[in-house]
């Protein structure tokens, strides 16, 4: 074998070790050379830089363990013993190393969720000095009684209201003409003062296009604070 040169505690354990054993030499699980592997168990063992008696006493336990199963190994079996079946040596060891294996990478899995978890920075919440509004709990009976209500008002004929049609152009327009009578400019909401949902909306999306055409702009001083709309300096362009 050739020279190492480690400390004991580059392991977290004697099961650590074997894994590293292991899966360096590619070996199945299952089907462990013990013979081969005890060898390069206590070959590390004994190039150990810092040998501490105390830390190493499960190191040494594993190490006898491996001796033990490696001389039932190596023992001739009587014929008896071998039409019985016997246990496989090694069998207790292979669970074990199966569970290790199992908690190790679970481990590992917590690790980088945990990594993944401190990329995050936690903020204060946008509203967090605002007053939280109490909902009471109403009982089944109190919304019984509203599902009620709101089913007998179902019964009643339902009014056709005709639908009326906006046109955003309109509303460019009287949004520019608006501006001209205001050159100091105006407040966004009251264009959504009075009139039906379907002109609010198409007087929204004539805001949203003439700023998509460069001629007005809007301004807000400080959050929540009122949205103000002008015309951008220098614009004299006509909706078409």
């Amino acid at each position: 074998m050739s020279d190492v040169s480690l400390k004991l505690n580059a392991f977290e354990g004697p099961l650590d070790l074997l894994m590293h054993l292991i899966e360096s030499n590619k070996i199945d699980i299952y089907d462990i050379p013990i013979v081969e592997i005890t060898e390069q168990y206590i070959g590390y063992l004994r190039n150990m830089q810092e040998f501490d008696m105390e830390l190493a006493s499960e190191f040494l336990v594993m190490a006898a363990t491996l001796l033990q199963i490696k001389s039932r190994m190596l023992l001739p079996k009587e014929a008896k013993e071998e039409e019985e079946d016997e246990k496989d040596p090694r069998q207790q060891l292979v669970e074990m190393l199966v569970e290790y294996r199992r908690i190790k990478r679970a481990a590992q899995k917590l690790r980088y969720l945990k990594e993944e978890a401190d990329r995050y920075v936690q903020r204060e919440p946008m509203f967090a000095n605002l007053v939280e509004r109490y909902v009471p709990n109403y009982p089944v009976r109190e919304l019984m009684k509203a599902l009620g209500a709101v089913l007998r008002d179902s019964k009643r004929p339902l009014a056709y209201i005709e639908p009326q049609a906006f046109s955003v152009q309109e509303k460019m327009q009287d949004i520019l003409q608006r501006l001209q009578s205001f050159p100091d400019g105006f407040i966004l909401n009251e264009l959504f003062q009075s009139g039906k949902a379907g002109e609010k909306v198409a007087a929204f999306l004539g805001v949203l296009e003439l700023l998509k055409m460069g001629i007005i702009t809007i301004s807000q001083h400080t959050a929540f604070a009122p949205i103000y709309i002008f015309r951008k300096q220098g614009e004299t362009s006509h909706v078409s």
